[in-house]
């Protein structure tokens, strides 16, 4: 859940980079704008811009998040610090950005290999089969539905998925039947 922090003016771009960041890491703008600024040299400082952005926090960030964003920006105007800590470490973020994203990749890999696995082995259940048929990969559901222990129901989904080799799969499963 999202609490309101402070407001600061920024450059849109850099609001952009810092909500999209946030979004994708499932952080708070706050927590990206405190790692930012401690991150940053102790001088950065860039203009400020004319985009309103809330630094929010959320249940996982310490109550004292905005308190340290205060401090770690020390003399300098929030707005010029929080823009110049972001032109100072944006990189950083993208390339854990990358990271993020390829282990996403490869959590989906994995999940994906696996459920190849259960909807080609013979010996897979009936109710796993029906879990199977409501895979979001399409090749899983085409295997499901090649196989000959998926239950009448599934396949009768099967028979209106959205992909035509899914549809192709029980047709030719009928006609072989």
């Amino acid at each position: 859940m999202s609490k309101a922090g402070l407001k600061l003016m920024l450059p849109a771009e850099v609001a952009q980079e810092i909500a999209r960041v946030a979004a994708s890491t499932q952080r708070s703008t706050a927590f990206i704008t405190l790692r930012a600024l401690v991150a940053a040299p102790k001088d950065a400082v860039a203009e400020a811009g004319d985009t309103s952005f809330s630094l929010s926090l959320d249940d996982d960030d310490p109550a004292t998040t905005l308190t340290k964003i205060k401090a770690v920006a020390g003399k300098r105007p929030l707005d010029q610090a929080v823009a110049g800590a972001w032109a100072q470490t944006r990189s950083r973020f993208a390339k854990w950005l990358e990271k993020e994203s390829a282990a996403r990749q490869a959590e989906d890999a994995s999940d994906l290999d696996a459920a190849l696995a259960e909807a080609q082995a013979p010996g897979t259940s009936a109710d796993r089969l029906a879990v199977l048929a409501g895979s979001e990969y399409p090749r899983v559901r085409a295997l499901v539905a090649a196989h000959v222990g998926t239950p009448p129901t599934a396949l009768a989904s099967l028979a209106k998925d959205r992909e035509p080799y899914v549809r192709d799969a029980v047709e030719n499963r009928r006609l072989k039947g």
